[in-house]
């Protein structure tokens, strides 16, 4: 019976070592783990990130003006 509680509790360990496994890949100092469009997870320095963050915005105004829309050669 011995043999069977050491073989159980190999066993227990083994299957909770799958999750914390997971848990030993952090993040390399100075990345950021980010969500694409698509539904990847990438990691992007960080650096990148706060310069883009501090880049300045587009306005609506902008935007609709840039576009080639055709409602807009009604309103013009």
């Amino acid at each position: 019976m011995e043999n069977n509680d050491k073989a159980e509790e190999k066993g227990r360990r083994w299957f909770l070592s799958l999750f914390s496994a997971a848990d030993k890949n952090e993040t390399k100092p100075g990345m950021v783990k980010m969500l694409t469009a698509d539904g990847k997870l990438v990691e992007i320095d960080k650096a990148v990130l706060d310069a883009a963050s501090k880049k300045q915005k587009s306005t609506n105004k902008e935007i609709y003006d840039w576009m080639n829309n055709p409602s807009k050669e009604n309103n013009s």
